[in-house]
């Protein structure tokens, strides 16, 4: 989702704002300065109220940053990297580059907004005795109930089991677990994400025709939303043989530039850290032909303080061991010939001599998929 606004960074992580937020902020404005506030707090000036309101609805924002800077401080514990947030119609979306690797990585990040919104209301709520205890401005009472009140239901909803809300994640991790195949899991979570959201809008029509018009409404655009992203979430994660097709160039993983043989483990590690998704990097002999290899565990045998001077070919493997396969190759023939279910890579080159690599963990996911497993 593309943000209109950026309203800058916190902890790294960039935060935007969608223009239907300007929405959602005078709707919640009116609301809480005409009506939460003089129901709780009665007999005070309308600027009072006003004030108070706008006050509220930015304090309200803040909540929805926090709830989702709450998956992303998770996510990047867990060596998820966090795109960006964004601020938009039904609340705060953190987007996150790619997926968690495990069950337990994948319910810590759903569980921690959440558990983000729970704290919030319950400092809320301790503003407001604190308020009460001291005495203090009615209004102010009334904003803390308020916030304390509009948190707790943001983390109880965001709990309920429809994909893809967190509710519907924390069920995808524990058939995740249960299962142990992750497209599989999201399948079932983002079947049971449609019936929810089919049940949650026959509730919001009886809400709209018994009621409130309005609440009614505002959960029957949620439900029609939840429902499309369960949809969406659901037909890719159905079984698509047609990927055993794909060439394998597709997923390369690009190598450094070979390194000559003189070159040290500390020239190395430095190609490693300019290619995170290389898994060696090549190396030339004394014919300035490509026929070694280091990889990440050589480097690792190595001492730090000993990589400037340790040449590369001392921790290097010759690259005639590894199995070869054409950009041009389906999945399914490299999988015929390589096998699956075991740990391999392959080298990769183009017709122009440029070389990649193929991982089993890479030909692993599109089978993944393919199987809709």
């Amino acid at each position: 989702m593309r943000s209109h606004l950026t309203l800058g960074r916190m902890f790294g992580v960039p935060i935007g704002v969608n223009l239907w937020v300007g929405l959602v902020v005078i709707v919640l404005a009116v609301s809480l300065a005409e009506l939460s506030l003089p129901a709780i707090a009665p007999g005070h000036p309308t600027s009072a109220y006003w004030f108070a309101g706008v006050v509220g609805v930015v304090a309200f924002l803040a909540s929805l940053v926090a709830h989702e800077l709450g998956h992303s401080w998770v996510a990047q514990r867990n060596e998820v990297r966090v795109l960006g947030i964004t601020l938009w119609l039904f609340g705060g979306v953190a987007k996150l580059d790619g997926e968690a690797t495990d069950p337990g990585s994948e319910f810590r990040i759903a569980l921690a907004g959440p558990a983000m919104s729970a704290l919030t209301a319950l400092l809320c709520a301790a503003g407001a005795w604190g308020t009460w205890r001291v005495g203090g401005s009615e209004v102010l009472f009334g904003l803390f109930v308020w916030l304390a009140g509009i948190n707790t239901i943001l983390a109880v909803t965001n709990l309920i089991p429809a994909f893809p809300l967190d509710g519907g994640r924390i069920l995808r991790a524990v058939l995740w677990r249960h299962t142990g195949r992750r497209i599989r899991a999201t399948h079932l979570a983002a079947l049971w994400g449609q019936i929810l959201a089919v049940v949650i809008a026959l509730v919001s029509v009886w809400l709209i025709f018994s009621v409130a018009v309005w609440s009614g409404m505002w959960i029957l655009a949620l439900s029609l939303f939840l429902f499309a992203a369960a949809r969406a979430e659901w037909s890719a994660s159905r079984p698509a043989p047609e990927l055993l097709e794909m060439p394998v160039g597709e997923m390369r993983r690009h190598l450094p530039t070979a390194l000559g043989p003189t070159a040290t483990v500390a020239d190395v590690q430095a190609a490693f850290d300019n290619h995170p998704t290389a898994p060696f990097v090549p190396l030339t002999g004394v014919r300035s032909t490509t026929d070694s290899m280091v990889t990440r565990d050589g480097v690792a045998r190595i001492p730090p303080a000993q990589h400037p001077v340790v040449p590369a070919t001392s921790v290097a493997e010759p690259l005639l061991a590894l199995p070869r396969v054409d950009p041009t190759e389906s999945v399914g023939s490299v999988v015929a010939r390589l096998g699956q279910g075991r740990n391999w890579w392959a080298l990769m080159a183009d017709r122009d001599g440029r070389l990649g690599a193929l991982m089993s963990s890479d030909v692993a996911g599109v089978l993944e998929m393919a199987a809709g497993d």
